[in-house]
């Protein structure tokens, strides 16, 4: 038996007030739904449903508020009849659109028969609102109001569906997106993006923050089907965006072609840049890029014209935020103070004080004889300083008062043939002035012999080279010098020496190893060499800039262990296990510790690292097994299966007798070995073997102290 019929009428929202007359309905139940309406286009819509029941007779009672008759007069009952006797009801509903704060409302009719509340039973039944206009992605309210006493509005929240429905994208004109297609094209070095006629596309880099760019393509809307891009202007975040130009606030359709293109990765830090400006002592920075950059930003100081020689002030490292304003406060605007961005591979440093800003203070120093004079003049009466010498890899404060002459001068007379390192203290950033005063001392000296000694030189060696021609034709016989130069390197195959300097006579044949490989064509990198560079830089920034050269070009990482390398390994170990290491964590050795253990770590060592140890001073078995995964040989034994595994030209080989030039190689090494096991001998009566034995002897003691016991005494000897 049909129960209800309804019929539904759009209405303005007014109607829905405190006016509207009381009806016999319940509402049960809300339930809404998408569909797609179409006539002459498609949209969607929203269905909406509702579970009503009839309230019995007695309702027709309750109005008067009380389970008895009314006592309203009888003008009002027999309207109140006549409102029965229509048979029918009304239900208001209204869809507020959260997109716009657009809001529709709708009234249903909804009829009964007569007998049906006569009979005091309360049927059941459904009414339905078949479209309610919505529109694509959007979040609708909607609302069914009764007007019956003790029952609330119903109301429920509906999410329309977006475009990657399938009906919606196949029947609703605003979801239908162009096409992008993109083409590479190698032989031009050109990007064609290709898109449908009567189509808008935009260019934008996938970004936050936004990147403000000066690209016109990225600007402006396009009207065009066809764009050519240079592979110079593509990075890997630029997107392209494309919507019809005939329907208003098209849905757009966005893709990101050279997403996975490693080639354009290099684009990135093409089109970023760095600005800075300096207000009150604080340096703002913004590091403006098209795509996100993963890496870090410090302040550093400069002496020289490389980022490897620009030296980290401690504390000033911060996390790349691109294109968002940053700062450095408490910083010096010195010319030396530069800004150094580290991300993976790249280096870029720029120095903002490099020209067109006020020196504020400077370093003077005169030398008579051992006697040094420094004198600080600074601009500013309220500025302090702080003085170190430097030793070695290390910087030790200089305790000494300077005597101030005036308010802008102060001034400090001490001995010493170091060279020192002077900064501002006052502020938080401040780059490290290195002055030398014995080189400076030195040129000034022997400058004004320099001229006539090249002159000397030169008709000695134009007279050697008359002589050397009324003798050609006599023996020539090849050995290697032992007075050779880094210059006479080679640059046919780069290597950097690693090693630990146990003592003088040590480094010694080191030395002479190092000139080996020079001799042999090869580039040597190493310490010894390169004292000036390590106290700019420092150890660990000087072995990482190094080990980045010799792997780009090709190179081979050569680890000379010995005794004291073994032993500092261990200590490296430990201390990174919360030990405290009673060796200088900035020894050069433990340093490129830093640099080389995440490579074996990672396995990253095939083809790059080399072990060696002299046979006669170092056993094979006291190298840290962690070093076993590279080729490790034993010198001068396995000379010629190191030299092969090391890179030697097949050109060098070729011009000598095998066993010539392995002979002299042989010769030259072991003449020094012979110097270190005699010295070894004399001084180091405590040997690893003798150090074993006292904690055998002493019951279970802690590894540092095996550790540790040679390595003591080895450097006060060195110090002797």
């Amino acid at each position: 038996m049909r129960v209800f019929s309804c019929e539904a009428k759009y209405c303005g929202c007014e109607e829905i007030n405190e006016a509207m007359p009381v009806n016999r309905l319940l509402l049960n139940n809300l339930t809404t739904s998408t569909i797609l309406y179409c006539k002459e286009k498609c949209s969607p819509c929203i269905r909406v449903q509702l579970t009503v029941s009839l309230a019995g007779r007695e309702s027709k009672w309750s109005r008067g508020g009380s389970g008895s008759k009314s006592s309203k007069n009888n003008a009002d009952e027999e309207i109140e009849d006549e409102e029965y006797n229509e048979g029918f009801e009304l239900i208001y509903l209204s869809a507020y659109h959260s997109m716009n704060g657009i809001n529709r409302c709708a009234r249903l009719k909804v009829r009964f028969h007569p007998t049906d509340h006569e009979l005091n039973i309360s049927p059941k039944g459904t009414v339905e609102l078949r479209c309610f206009r919505a529109y694509v992605s959007s979040n609708v309210l909607i609302k069914a109001f009764p007007k019956r006493a003790n029952q609330k509005d119903l109301q429920q929240t509906h999410e329309v569906e977006d475009c990657t429905l399938e009906d919606f994208l196949e029947n609703i004109t605003w979801c239908k997106v162009p096409n992008i297609n993109t083409t590479l094209e190698d032989e031009t070095q050109v990007a064609v993006i290709n898109v449908p006629e009567n189509s808008y596309m935009l260019f934008k880099y996938n970004v936050v923050p936004r990147f403000d760019s000066t690209n016109p393509l990225v600007i402006d809307n396009l009207k065009m089907t066809e764009v050519r891009l240079n592979f110079s202007d593509i990075v890997p975040c630029l997107c392209v965006q494309a919507w019809s130009a005939k329907i208003e606030d098209a849905i757009r359709a966005e893709k990101c072609p050279f997403s996975q293109y490693k080639q354009f990765q290099e684009n990135i830090w093409k089109l970023s840049g760095l600005t800075v400006e300096y207000k009150g002592k604080a340096l703002q920075w913004t590091f403006s890029s098209p795509c996100s950059i993963v890496g870090e930003i410090s302040l550093c100081s400069k002496t020289g014209d490389s980022a490897a020689l620009c030296h980290e002030i401690p504390h000033s490292r911060q996390t790349i935020q691109i294109n968002k304003l940053s700062e450095f406060q408490s910083v010096d605007p010195h010319p030396s103070l530069c800004i150094k961005i580290i991300s993976g591979d790249h280096v870029n440093f720029s120095c903002p004080f490099d020209s067109g800003h006020s020196l504020l203070w400077k370093v003077k120093s005169e030398v008579k004889h051992r006697n040094v004079t420094l004198t600080i003049l600074h601009a500013i009466n309220e500025m302090n300083f702080s003085i170190c010498t430097v030793k070695g890899n290390k910087c030790d404060h200089f305790l000494q008062n300077m005597e101030v002459i005036n308010e802008q001068m102060k001034q400090l007379n001490l001995i010493s043939q170091d060279c020192f390192q002077v900064w501002r203290s006052d502020v938080q950033f401040s780059p490290r002035i290195t002055i030398c005063p014995f080189d400076i001392y030195a040129r000034a000296r022997w400058t004004p012999l320099l001229v006539p000694f090249l002159i000397l030189v030169t008709i000695v060696i134009f007279t050697i080279t008359i002589k050397t021609q009324i003798l050609k034709g006599c023996v020539k016989v090849i050995k290697f010098k032992p007075t050779a130069t880094v210059a006479d390197c080679s640059t046919n195959g780069k290597v950097l020496l690693l090693y630990s300097l146990d003592y003088n006579l040590f480094e010694k044949l080191v030395s002479t190893l190092a000139y080996v490989l020079c001799e042999l064509k090869l580039q040597v990198a190493v310490d010894l060499w390169k004292r000036r560079e390590l106290v700019d830089q420092g150890p660990l920034p000087w072995f990482h800039s190094q080990k980045n050269k010799v792997t780009e070009e090709g190179g081979k990482i050569l680890i000379l262990f010995s005794n004291g390398a073994s032993m500092k390994y261990n200590e490296w170990f430990q201390s990174s296990e919360g030990t405290i290491p009673m060796h200088d964590p900035y020894d050069g050795f433990m340093a490129s510790l830093n640099c080389v253990l995440p490579d074996i770590i990672k396995g990253n060592v095939f083809g790059k690292y080399i072990v060696a140890y002299f046979e006669d001073l170092q056993k094979k078995e006291d190298i840290p097994d962690i070093f076993n995964i590279m080729p490790i040989y034993s010198l001068p034994s396995q000379l010629p299966e190191f030299l092969q595994e090391i890179g030697v030209p097949a050109n060098v080989k070729s011009g000598w007798k095998a066993t010539s030039y392995q002979s002299t190689i042989k010769n030259s090494l072991d003449n020094v070995i012979k110097e270190c096991q005699l010295w070894e001998q004399t001084h180091m009566p405590w040997s690893q073997d003798h150090c074993k034995l006292k904690l055998i002897s002493e019951g279970q003691q802690e590894n540092d102290t095996m550790t540790h016991c040679p390595l003591i005494q080895m450097e006060m000897l060195s110090m002797i």
